[in-house]
């Protein structure tokens, strides 16, 4: 979460990078939960039907991502980002990884949209 934080306090996001760095971060969490329930094929255990309003799945989304949002924000304060403090080098590398990771954690979340389904 350091990595989104350090990010996000740079260019528009200055004036709310926790809260930037949070919802990155419960995005990535809710893209492993989806991925965890494609794989045993629980995806009827998630709040949507596809006859639902637009509204009413943003609701659901947002009803289902509140809890994990809120453990998230206890589990990591601000005032813990801000103290954290790393050299260049290892930030370079770990926003490499981190680029990596988000890309191979969407790619997976596709794969297992299309595969597991048609077993």
């Amino acid at each position: 979460m350091f990595l989104f934080y350090r990010y996000y306090s740079k260019g528009g996001t200055i004036r709310i990078p926790y809260f930037s760095a949070l919802c990155a971060t419960v995005f990535l969490i809710y893209i492993h939960v989806f991925q965890i329930l494609i794989i045993f094929d629980k995806v009827d255990w998630f709040p949507m039907k596809e006859d639902d309003l637009q509204m009413i799945k943003y609701w659901k989304l947002a009803m289902f991502l509140f809890p994990i949002f809120i453990i998230t924000a206890y589990l990591v304060k601000e005032s813990d980002l801000k103290n954290l403090d790393y050299s260049d080098e290892k930030i370079k590398q770990g926003g490499a990884c981190l680029i990596l990771y988000v890309l191979l954690s969407v790619f997976l979340l596709f794969v297992l949209m299309f595969v597991i389904p048609n077993k």
